[in-house]
C-alpha cells in the first residue's frame, strides 16, 4: 500500500498534462480512479499510526514526549489522511486542482528521499491491476466523471 503514494505522485502530473493536451475525457476518468485509490493509502496510514500508538502504549511510554514540537507535521499528516476521503464526492474526484494539491501535500509530508523504490519494477504491474479494477468498479457504479448515470 505504500507504493500508492509513489504511483499517485508520478501519475497525477502525467494525467494533468494529458488532460491539457487533448485526452481530457480519458485522463480525467483515470484521475478520478487514482483519487479513489488514495483512500486505500489513507487507511494504510491510519493503521500505521494505530500500530505506533499501541507500541508506545505497550512499552508504557509517554507519547506526549514524542509529539512535542511535531504539530506541523501531525497536521500535514492528518491532512494526507483525511483529504483523500473527499474524493468520495464526485466534485473532488474529478477536480484537477484538488489532485494537484494532494500531490504537493504528499510530497511535502513524504519527501522524495524517503520513498521506498526498491523493487519498483515489480510494483508497477500490481498498481496497474489495481488501477484497472478501480476503473472497472467506478464504471460499473456509474461514478466516472464522463459517464452518464443510468436512469
Amino acid at each position: 500500500m505504500e507504493f500508492i503514494k509513489i504511483a499517485y505522485c508520478i501519475t497525477v502530473p502525467f494525467l494533468l498534462f494529458l488532460s491539457m493536451v487533448g485526452w481530457k475525457r480519458n485522463s480525467i476518468n483515470v484521475l478520478a480512479v487514482t483519487n479513489v485509490l488514495l483512500i486505500g493509502h489513507s487507511v494504510f496510514l491510519t493503521r500505521q499510526l494505530m500500530g505506533m500508538y499501541q507500541l508506545i502504549k505497550s512499552l508504557s511510554l509517554d507519547y506526549g514526549d514524542y509529539l512535542s514540537g511535531q504539530q506541523g507535521f501531525i497536521i500535514r499528516l492528518l491532512a494526507v489522511i483525511l483529504l483523500p476521503l473527499l474524493s468520495l464526492h464526485s466534485f473532488f474526484r474529478k477536480n484537477r486542482f484538488f489532485s494537484l494539491c494532494i500531490t504537493v501535500l504528499i510530497v511535502t509530508v513524504f519527501p522524495l528521499s524517503t520513498w521506498n523504490t526498491y523493487g519498483l519494477t515489480f510494483k508497477i504491474l500490481p498498481y496497474l491491476c489495481l488501477l484497472c479494477s478501480g476503473y472497472a468498479l467506478l464504471w460499473l457504479l456509474n461514478k466516472l466523471p464522463y459517464q452518464s448515470p443510468v436512469v
